[in-house]
């Protein structure tokens, strides 16, 4: 009897011991504390902005428009006043390119009147079309010299125009005309018409100018 509870006595102090001898529990780390929602949005006190009426929405076209068409105007003045200056200071030039097309368009006329119903009109009209080539092609070549790059000019494309209707469909739409076909030469005269106009016009308005 006393040797068994000296045993149990025993074992209960190894546990004991052992016990003693194990680390403690670790406890788990709390979790992490979760982001805090970002704040909303006051809200205005009138409940935010009132959309735009319709004619406060008209007004602000209107201004926009307005604005818009006087930049487009000073635009257009200030161009218009940079190709009165070229042409002001090629005037002379211009002046002699509109007589020259102007005298030789009067040749071709006449010639057509002249020659229609000969039998040999269609070559005496080529002869004096080969005739006129040298002269308008210097024409041509006085034309680009004076503006190589082009775009300086309000009335270069004109000349151009004129230049090259001159030196072939003028002479062909008269050819034309002596076979009975009238619409291209009315057509080609309509155009050089308008483009002659044109170049009197702006080179009077140069002159004028100061």
């Amino acid at each position: 009897m006393k040797r068994t509870t000296l045993f149990l006595a025993a074992s209960a102090m190894f546990v004991v011991a052992a016990c003693k001898d194990e680390p403690p529990p670790v406890k788990p780390a709390p979790p992490a504390a979760k982001p805090a929602p970002p704040p909303a949005p006051k809200q205005a006190v009138d409940g935010g902005a009132k959309p735009l009426g319709m004619m406060e929405k008209y007004a602000i076209w209107k201004a926009k428009k307005e604005a818009d068409e006087k930049l487009a105007a000073e635009n257009a003045a200030a161009e218009k006043a940079r190709l009165i200056k070229f042409d002001k200071s090629k005037l002379p030039k211009h002046l002699a390119m509109l007589a020259f097309e102007k005298k030789t368009r009067k040749a071709l006329d006449q010639a057509a009147e002249k020659l229609n119903g000969k039998l040999d009109a269609a070559d005496q009209l080529k002869k004096l079309a080969v005739s006129q080539r040298k002269t308008i092609d210097a024409q041509g070549a006085a034309l680009r010299a004076m503006d190589p790059k082009g775009g300086n000019s309000y009335i270069g494309t004109d000349h151009d125009v004129v230049l090259n209707l001159l030196a072939n469909d003028y002479p062909d739409a008269i050819l034309d005309f002596f076979e009975g076909k009238t619409k291209p030469l009315a057509e080609i005269r309509a155009e050089m018409d308008k483009r002659e106009k044109k170049m009197e016009s702006w080179l009077n308005e140069v002159k004028k100018s100061k």
